[in-house]
């Protein structure tokens, strides 16, 4: 009788992306682009819906989407891997977002960003280092030192305290998420030895978008109204790109660099596309830009640059 639950071999040479270290810097750029981007087009959505709720109809959507064009998503769920499928799913999507957007209403604004940021830099690369994925080097240390210092002067203007318990709670979500999140990419990267990113977005987004129904559901007041809200056109816009750009490509190619380069240079968009949510949010919002924020980027441009070398 065959062993259903031995893991699966690792995939074929030729079913395997291979890196391509032109092509990879390409995909990371468009990935920082696109992440940037989300920063401004999910302030639409959240302002108009709960947030708990806008993340898992984002979910629902991007699995309706994989069912219907990825063959192979809920074989994976079904397999020998389905376990792990299921535990990085809830912490990369359910684990990351309930409480990151729960923390994120009691928390300004240029806190969340800088605790949220700072989290997954600094958190990708001490996990990788528990896992023997990098060694410590002074180059990953300066980076981290310009990105964090690059990332307060961004937010310096938004990082006004409040005080108060609700405060040091919602702070404490955003950093439970941005754990959760770290650990579950981390936990992701073995997968891909043995399935392929598109088939793993789609996994993870079932089981995620699962976990989010659940908890907007227990957690937040749902009723026809909210619902009404989707038929406005800026809701639906912000939902599709969300589903097609911040999750269907951007993650797929987020998982590839995972596996080419490792977790903690996958994750330094988080010194880049802060910039691009920066500029867009000066030319779409009339927000300030400064010398304080033309210097946040660059510290954060430069410390990127200096990790992404070898």
């Amino acid at each position: 009788m065959k062993d259903t639950t031995a893991p699966p071999a690792p995939l074929p040479v030729s079913l395997r992306e291979k890196p391509r270290p032109g092509v990879d810097l390409g995909l990371f750029l468009a990935m920082s682009l696109i992440w940037g981007t989300t920063w401004v087009v999910a302030k639409t959505g959240i302002t108009v819906m709960p947030p708990i709720l806008f993340a898992a109809l984002r979910y629902v959507l991007v699995s309706a989407l994989f069912l219907a064009i990825a063959p192979g998503v809920l074989g994976l769920l079904r397999g020998p891997l389905g376990r792990r499928v299921l535990l990085t799913g809830l912490l990369v999507n359910t684990g990351t977002y309930a409480p990151l957007l729960w923390g994120m209403q009691h928390v300004a604004s240029g806190i969340a960003g800088l605790v949220n940021l700072t989290m997954i830099a600094i958190g990708l690369y001490g996990l990788a280092l528990l896992r023997g994925e990098e060694k410590p080097s002074w180059r990953h240390a300066l980076a981290l030192l310009l990105g964090v210092a690059g990332l307060a002067a961004l937010f310096f203007d938004r990082m006004g305290l409040r005080g108060g318990a609700m405060e040091l709670w919602g702070v404490l979500a955003i950093i439970l998420g941005s754990l959760c999140y770290c650990l579950g990419s981390v936990l992701s990267r073995p997968l891909l030895d043995h399935a392929g990113a598109f088939q793993l977005t789609g996994a993870q987004a079932l089981t995620g978008g699962a976990g989010l129904v659940a908890l907007t559901l227990l957690l937040e007041p749902v009723s026809p109204g909210t619902l009404a809200a989707l038929g406005q056109p800026e809701v639906l816009a912000s939902l599709a790109f969300m589903v097609i750009f911040g999750t269907f490509v951007a993650y797929t190619i987020y998982l590839r660099l995972m596996r080419n380069w490792g977790s903690a240079r996958a994750g330094l968009y988080a010194f880049v596309s802060p910039v691009v949510a920066l500029v867009l949010g000066a030319l779409v919002f009339g927000e300030p830009l400064g010398i304080r924020q033309v210097l946040g980027a660059a510290l954060m441009l430069a410390a990127a640059a200096i990790a992404m070398r070898r």
